[in-house]
């Protein structure tokens, strides 16, 4: 079989797997809530700052007593909100592995989770340090293209083009990122997990041997989840354009309000659990790609490990 064949069995078998075991699909939930299932939500309901108002705020801040300390807090308060994101999506990396019988023998959750954590944050180290470049960068070209005149250029997109190089290189770190953590945290974590420095040795040697399945597999899982986002809000719009108009009349209290808003947080608890569905489908995909099969999940695993 050769190795497109079997990148495409591979993903067929994730999706049996992640099909037939339902009990996965809670921790897979947590683990894409860390991720963009939170997006379609937030995409609904709240209102899409405007151009204008992000200047505004940038005005704000910098005209501000407390600047730059204001900054500094916004900074500090991203970098907690980050290592939680990482936290959440460890333990429910960690409870997915494990709940599929791909935990490390004798090792307590508590180690696990000490582990993927690890590997999570070294993952994403890169792309936030360019991040904060790219941020920084933005604030520093952003007030002159707002004073700039009218060229017919959207001013995103002028700030855009000002900065590109560092949104290029966030694009390609978060991308080279995902794919290096999925490999490291099976390593780790797993019937032969590697102490963390070999483990995340052993990471970068899988890249440069199977860059292109490996970078594959990472695009195609974030298609995947752009595609669930945009039927996900699509879906949501729909069910909330009528309690949109009777919130804008301010008739939340009437029952036909107070039956539709629980039809619609009926239909974002199914949403989310179907993105939990897909999470377990990637995750499961990842592990038959870096040869991780779990006899107790999936006996037949063995068939599509190359």
């Amino acid at each position: 079989m050769n190795g497109r064949a079997a990148w495409l069995r591979s993903a067929g078998l994730a999706a049996r797997v992640a099909a037939d075991r339902g009990d996965l699909w809670l921790p897979g939930t947590l683990g894409a809530l860390t991720y963009l299932a939170w997006l379609p939500l937030v995409v609904t309901v709240a209102e899409v700052p405007r151009t204008s108002d992000l200047a505004f705020l940038g005005a704000a801040l910098l005209s501000s007593e407390l600047f730059p300390l204001n900054v500094l807090l916004i900074a500090v308060l991203g970098a907690l909100g980050i290592l939680l994101a990482c936290l959440l999506a460890a333990l429910a990396e960690t409870a997915l592995l494990r709940a599929a019988g791909l935990g490390t023998p004798g090792r307590s959750v508590t180690q696990e989770l000490e582990m993927a954590l690890s590997v999570m944050l070294v993952a994403v180290l890169p792309a936030v340090a360019v991040g904060a470049a790219l941020i920084s960068a933005v604030a520093a070209v952003g007030p002159a293209e707002f004073g700039a005149p009218d060229l017919g250029v959207p001013l995103v997109l002028r700030i855009a083009l000002r900065v590109a190089p560092l949104l290029a290189a966030v694009v390609l770190l978060s991308w080279l990122g995902q794919a290096f953590g999925a490999v490291a945290l099976r390593r780790v974590i797993g019937p032969a997990a590697l102490p963390l420095g070999r483990a995340l040795r052993a990471a970068l040697l899988d890249l440069a041997h199977h860059p292109l399945r490996r970078l594959g597999l990472a695009l195609s899982s974030f298609l995947a989840d752009l595609l669930a986002v945009g039927l996900a809000v699509a879906l949501l719009r729909v069910v909330w354009a009528p309690i949109g108009v009777e919130l804008g009349a301010g008739q939340l209290v009437t029952p036909a309000a107070l039956l539709l808003l629980v039809g619609f947080v009926a239909i974002w608890l199914a949403v989310i659990l179907s993105f939990g569905a897909l999470h377990v489908w990637v995750s499961t995909w990842w592990s038959l790609e870096v040869g991780t099969p779990g006899e107790v999940a999936w006996p037949e695993a063995q068939e599509a490990v190359v």
